[in-house]
């Protein structure tokens, strides 16, 4: 049998998942050929090694994902601001369901942070949370979000919550009432969010 031939944004995309799924420490550029049936040198070719292969795939993955959340930017409607939030949490999950690779390479390297974790923290994931803590820190002082360490909670809530059951739909379809659809649990975790977000009428 011949190996497989593929153009270059699939196979940062093979890569992708290749990596979600053997782990970074637990492949080889020989196995990562294997696992995706390309010819033994087909990786080294193009990436020379496999730590230029992980980054990019990881770079390519951040591209799509940032497209899929940023553009267009979502309007803001001053009459309620955190729609806009909402808007991109559920371009989010989208953009997770259809390549979840990323979301769970972000956990694994978490759980181990060293080089690529920095990597991805430093350029990708930091800038975003940013625009979040900016966005979080101007609706506070307008009385629209709740007070307290909303950035951190917020983070940590759609990056492991809802990206995990993005990235992990058959699980979320297993743990639910029988027949619920996990996309529809995914986009009901944005709403609960959100609406955690809120600041109570009381508080205004």
């Amino acid at each position: 049998m011949r190996p497989r031939t593929v153009e270059d944004p699939q196979l940062l995309d093979l890569l992708l998942e290749a990596f979600a799924d053997l782990g970074y420490d637990g492949t080889s550029v020989r196995a990562l050929c294997r696992h995706l049936g390309v010819s033994h040198n087909m990786i080294h070719q193009r990436f020379q090694s496999k730590n230029a292969a992980w980054h990019a795939a990881v770079e390519h993955a951040f591209a799509t994902l940032n497209a899929a959340m940023w553009d267009p930017e979502p309007e803001v409607d001053p009459a309620d601001p955190l729609e806009a939030i909402r808007e991109v949490m559920v371009r989010f999950v989208d953009a997770t369901i259809a390549q979840p690779a990323l979301a769970r390479i972000i956990h694994q390297e978490a759980a181990r942070p060293g080089p690529r974790f920095d990597h991805m923290l430093t350029h990708h994931i930091e800038p975003v949370q940013q625009r979040a803590i900016d966005a979080f820190a101007q609706l506070q002082d307008a009385g629209l979000v709740r007070s307290g360490p909303v950035p951190a909670a917020y983070f940590f809530l759609s990056t492991w919550g809802i990206g995990g059951m993005a990235s992990s739909q058959q699980l979320a379809r297993r743990v639910g009432f029988p027949g619920d659809d996990p996309v529809e649990s995914a986009y009901l975790a944005v709403d609960i969010l959100i609406s955690g977000l809120r600041a109570s009428s009381s508080s205004r």
